[in-house]
C-alpha cells in the first residue's frame, strides 16, 4: 500500500461509496475542496484508491489555538476495513501537518467513529451534536506539538 497527495476529484468516488451513499455525488463536492491550503490524502493498493481523507485550514470555537486544521471525509473502501489503512491515513497526515507546524488537528466524528478516533489520541470537545442528513457526531481534536 502506498500514500499520496490526490486531487479534490478523486476523493469523490469513495466519499459517496462510504460516506453518502444514498445521496449523489455533488453532495460530495465540498466548500474549500478546492483552496490551495486544502490537502487530500488516499491510500492505494496497484493503483485503486482504498482510502481517502481531506484536510482542510479551518478554526472551531472549542479550540483557543489560532491555526488548525480539520480533517473531513476520511473512508475506507469497504473491503479494506480493518486492516489499518485508517490509521495510516491519519498517521501520514499528523506527520504532514507536522511539518507545517500546525499545532493541532480536529474532526466532527461520527458517532460510530468516536472509539477509532480515541485510539489515535484523539480526545471529545464537544457535546454530541447533528450533522443534518448524516447523523450524530462529535467534535474531537489531538494536539500535534
Amino acid at each position: 500500500m502506498s500514500i499520496r497527495y490526490i486531487s479534490a476529484r478523486e476523493t469523490l468516488e469513495l466519499r459517496q461509496n462510504v460516506l453518502r451513499p444514498s445521496k449523489p455525488q455533488s453532495s460530495c463536492i465540498w466548500k474549500g475542496d478546492n483552496s490551495k491550503s486544502t490537502m487530500h490524502i488516499g491510500a492505494f493498493v496497484d493503483s485503486k484508491c482504498i482510502g481517502i481523507l481531506s484536510l482542510f485550514e479551518t478554526n472551531t470555537d472549542e479550540l483557543p489555538e489560532t491555526k488548525h486544521y480539520q480533517l473531513r471525509g476520511m473512508a475506507v473502501d469497504l473491503d479494506y476495513r480493518g486492516k489499518g489503512i485508517g490509521k495510516q491515513l491519519v498517521n501520514f497526515s499528523e506527520h504532514e501537518l507536522k511539518t507545517l507546524e500546525i499545532p493541532v488537528l480536529w474532526c466532527n466524528a461520527r458517532i460510530s467513529a468516536k472509539d477509532f478516533y480515541s485510539k489515535l489520541g484523539f480526545k471529545v470537545i464537544s457535546k454530541e451534536f447533528m450533522i443534518p442528513d448524516v447523523g450524530p457526531h462529535y467534535k474531537m481534536s489531538k494536539s500535534l506539538t
